[in-house]
């Protein structure tokens, strides 16, 4: 829902000259929303509000507490962002995701919502493909075709009929652009994953969210300051409710995807972004009077059929499990032989 109003509510602004978002304020807002609600989910985990009492306190210490705010915790963990070096790693994706998310902005001035969110189904295939050689993410031969199905569907949803009956592109260059953003937003993903899932598994999201989204407001704001601010006739008075509705829904959209990302997976996010076609397309049809066209639907449709066969056509978990059984076992049985040297196992 959230990644299907990104682009609606972006594309309801700019169908007024008035209310055409300054992309560099509205990611700046965005990324310092993000990272305000962090710190606060950060200092609720912490316990910054409960003054370290905890269901064994006595009532006799509960007297004693001068008060039960204490914000130490979370001033503690704040300092470690700064002086821990492993930080520096959420610089990579977060300069990623500002790449990206000014991207969109610049994406929708060229195709309408529902082409952009179809396309954008090709992060699925970039992820898959950046997913199996970074992380060594083992995939079936079937989701491997599905994926090739999704380039198939998302590039048929492209195309449109002139009237001389060939076919071109509604967009070369918003098509190229969907391209990088696909890449950049795999290698951003895959990357994420890799930080906040399998390096520091163990560590809060609502830390590493911070870590990552302190970036963001810093590069963000740099270019604000830097290259809009003199020419905004002033920070809030420029804001309309749809830029606010924007700030809203993108903010809840970060949040939302860096969970999916540590807690299923990068693959789990982009196929659930497919689904943002439909509600994309149906709203667009009643308020921005879209008329999709068959090659919009057969595109659709395409990658329906390859989200279905990548759910599907996930590697048998038995079968993987007996296989490591049998290995394992092997393995005992050469060194119970003493001939392990004669089999090297990676």
């Amino acid at each position: 829902m959230f990644n299907a109003s990104e682009s609606l509510l972006v594309g309801i602004a700019n169908l007024r000259q008035e209310t055409k978002p300054n992309s560099a304020k509205i990611i700046f807002l965005v990324e310092l929303v993000k990272i305000i609600i962090s710190i606060i989910l950060l200092s609720v985990e912490l316990g910054c509000f409960s003054g370290g009492i905890s269901p064994d306190t006595t009532f006799s210490q509960y007297r004693k507490s001068n008060s039960i705010i204490n914000f130490t915790p979370l001033i503690r963990s704040l300092k470690s962002i700064f002086t821990d070096n492993t930080t520096l790693l959420f610089g990579i994706p977060a300069m990623a995701y500002f790449i990206n998310n000014n991207l969109v902005f610049l994406i929708l001035n060229l195709m309408n919502p529902p082409t952009f969110t179809v396309l954008s189904n090709l992060k699925i295939l970039t992820t898959g493909l950046f997913s199996y050689i970074f992380l060594n993410r083992i995939l079936s031969t079937k989701q491997w075709i599905s994926l090739i199905l999704l380039f198939i569907g998302t590039t048929i949803a492209q195309i449109q009929f002139s009237s001389e009956g060939t076919f071109e592109f509604t967009s070369p260059f918003g098509f190229l652009l969907i391209l990088i953003f696909s890449s950049i937003s795999a290698e951003a993903s895959v990357y994420t994953e890799y930080v906040m899932k399998d390096k520091f598994g163990n560590e809060s999201i609502n830390l590493q969210n911070t870590k990552l989204y302190l970036f963001g407001v810093l590069l963000n704001g740099f270019v604000y300051f830097t290259l809009s601010y003199q020419s905004d006739d002033g920070f809030f008075l420029t804001l309309y409710p749809i830029h606010y509705a924007i700030i809203i829904s993108v903010s809840s959209l970060g949040l939302i995807t860096s969970a999916i990302i540590k807690y299923s997976g990068s693959i789990t996010k982009v196929y659930a972004n497919s689904l943002a076609m439909f509600f994309s397309g149906f709203v667009c049809y009643y308020l921005l009077e879209f008329s999709p066209n068959i090659n919009f639907f057969l595109g659709a449709l395409i990658c329906c059929l390859s989200v279905h066969m990548y759910n599907t056509g996930g590697l048998d978990q038995y079968n993987i499990i007996r296989s490591k059984e049998h290995e394992s076992s092997l393995i005992n049985e050469d060194l119970e032989n003493g001939g392990l040297e004669k089999r090297i196992y990676y």
